[in-house]
């Protein structure tokens, strides 16, 4: 795989793919529950598509929607414990949406300076002025604040909940403190931290012990939901605001059948809290087991590993000989990641240990 003709996926993501008509042990991506090919949600998704075809035309200014579309929004906000909660076709609109809804209130963006791209697409599409402070630190923040603003000017304070590159999160705890401050708000993408971080899997606010009142968090379903679109959870009066930002208002809101399934994905994770559990304990296993080997690992529970070795080992290289193993993993260089990218290990709760001891007794023989 890499440039050139891309290879082929013929299977759902989880533990175990077929590519190219090869079996492998699957560390890539970010299946985090592991439910892209639960049959209780794939049957949503069915019925939606007989029900309501394979498109949606229809924008939200039209005030027409569907079936799945309300159930999607309905889940979401038991889900998360809110007032309301708005389905997006994708997590990347989270940005768009949110910087659009809420510029009037704010007077300058502080963004993370590793933050998604979606983040920051949406700050600049807002107009606002963006000013950026160094990577997970409350410090830097509040100097730049107190440098920039001025008078009864308000922030609005910009991270992800959990970086993907290298599953750093976010301290979200000192980040509201400082906005609190500062009378700003904190707006955070939690795409890789939904269904993972917190008692019940709202994400790192809940893992922070924050109140939703705090933070304006949103992002993709199609991490641990294991389905396409995105979701903001929020106050009646924010959702209400951000279902009239252009590009909520003047774009279709998602197929039908992909709002369907995030609807019965979310349904599945509440009865399945044992999803979490096993996913923790996949992460611990997998970690431990890559110190025990000489690996630096971040020490926490987010559900990716990620590996830089000695500057005379390729990454790329190393990629390939796993993947000879008939073990899929990313090379990355992605946001944070450095000139050489790095060897990205998404972590599932439908990893066996059997499936992690393989990784672990690989990278042992290799390195």
């Amino acid at each position: 795989m890499g440039l050139g003709s891309p290879a082929i996926m013929e299977s759902p993501v989880g533990a175990e793919i077929v590519i190219d008509g090869r079996a492998y042990v699957n560390f890539a991506g970010s299946s985090y529950l592991g439910l892209a090919g639960v049959p209780e949600i794939l049957a949503a998704g069915a019925e939606a598509l007989r029900t309501n075809g394979s498109g949606y035309q229809l924008a939200r200014q039209y005030n027409i929607t569907t079936c799945g579309h309300e159930d999607a929004e309905r889940e979401a906000t038991a889900y998360f414990g809110t007032e309301a909660a708005l389905y997006l076709a994708g997590g990347y609109f989270f940005g768009l949406v949110v910087f659009a809804a809420i510029r009037e209130d704010f007077d300058a963006i502080f963004l993370d300076e590793r933050a998604h791209h979606c983040l920051r697409d949406g700050a600049a599409a807002s107009g606002l002025p963006l000013h950026t402070f160094r990577h997970r630190d409350p410090v830097d923040l509040k100097s730049q604040l107190r440098k920039t603003l001025r008078g009864k000017e308000k922030p609005a304070i910009v991270t992800d909940g959990l970086y993907s590159t290298f599953g750093e999160l976010a301290p979200l705890d000192e980040l509201a403190e400082v906005a609190a401050e500062f009378d700003g708000r904190l707006v955070v993408d939690e795409s890789h931290s939904f269904g993972v971080f917190g008692a019940l899997g709202r994400g790192a606010w809940e893992h922070f012990r924050l109140h939703a009142s705090q933070v304006l968090a949103g992002g993709s379903t199609s991490k641990a939901l294991g389905v396409v679109g995105g979701i903001i959870p929020g106050t009646s009066e924010e959702i209400e605001k951000l279902r009239n930002s252009p590009a909520s208002r003047g774009a279709s809101h998602g197929l039908p059948a992909a709002a369907a399934m995030c609807a019965a994905s979310l349904r599945y994770i509440r009865r399945h809290p044992e999803l979490r559990e096993r996913l923790h304990t996949n992460t611990r296993r997998l970690k431990s087991g890559l110190r025990r080997i000489g690996l630096s690992v971040s020490d926490n529970l987010a559900p990716v590993a990620t590996l830089l070795t000695a500057p005379d080992r390729s990454m790329q290289a190393l990629r390939n000989e796993l993947m000879a193993e008939g073990i899929c993993v990313l090379h990355s260089n992605y946001i944070g990641s450095g000139d050489r990218g790095v060897i990205r290990c998404g972590i599932f709760a439908d990893h066996t240990p059997e499936h992690i001891d393989r990784l672990l007794d690989t990278l042992r023989r290799l390195l």
